[in-house]
């Protein structure tokens, strides 16, 4: 069975990677496997001035393209100028909850893809071609499977939220003035979070330490 990718080599792709590195191997994977690759940005106001300029078919986006506007938010501005355009996120984020709070949901009909679940090229190719079928056929209820994200953390957006912040450092008291409650409140949700976390209780280990070790280790989707 003939893919869209493979019936129609010529579409144009393009690539929105923060690192140069990762965006040169992406973009080289892609071209030798047909796609033209129109460009590559590597922030969000690149990508926009690119998109307007080369309206592709496809687009492959980071989700975090550090300070500013995070990938998420140039799919949703890419979909409002454009609802047809196909769109892959790549990233090592399982969770986008894990960025930054109060993050827009990852746009409908948007194929997901975590970045350490790529071995091959036909990972990348695939969903390609499912994101594709979905900027066509956008009632095809078969692709969402893979489609926008799951959260595969088994936290609430506050659980996650207190992990960010003991990972910036803050302290009880400061978390606590963030969060409008109080510190001894604080101190049990993190109590609670490091048994949802199954951190052990022991004398020797810092807790904070542990929780922010999970964070950074999810955030690099270790």
């Amino acid at each position: 069975m003939t893919t869209a990718v493979e019936a129609n080599p010529s579409l144009d792709v393009l690539v929105v990677e923060d690192e140069n590195f990762q965006r040169l191997v992406l973009s080289d994977s892609l071209a030798a496997n047909g796609l033209n690759v129109v460009a590559g940005a590597a922030n969000a106001q690149a990508a926009m001035k690119l998109f307007y300029l080369h309206r592709p078919d496809v687009v492959t986006l980071d989700i975090d393209l550090g300070e500013g506007p995070t990938g998420i938010d140039i799919a949703h501005a890419m979909r409002e100028k454009d609802p047809k355009v196909a769109i892959v996120m790549l990233t090592v984020i399982p969770d986008p909850r894990l960025l930054r709070p109060n993050l827009r949901t990852v746009p409908p009909n948007v194929v997901y893809l975590e970045k350490s679940n790529i071995g091959a090229q036909e990972a990348i190719l695939n969903g390609i071609q499912e994101a594709i079928e979905l900027s066509r056929n956008p009632e095809n209820k078969r692709a969402l499977r893979s489609t926008g994200y799951h959260k595969k953390i088994p936290l609430t957006d506050t659980q996650i939220e207190l992990m960010r912040l003991i990972a910036l450092g803050l302290s009880n008291a400061e978390i606590s003035k963030r969060r409008f409650t109080t510190v001894k409140s604080t101190e049990n949700s993190i109590a609670r979070l490091a048994k949802i976390l199954h951190f052990e209780h022991d004398e020797t280990i810092n807790q904070r330490v542990q929780i922010a070790r999970t964070y950074f280790n999810l955030l690099r989707g270790r």
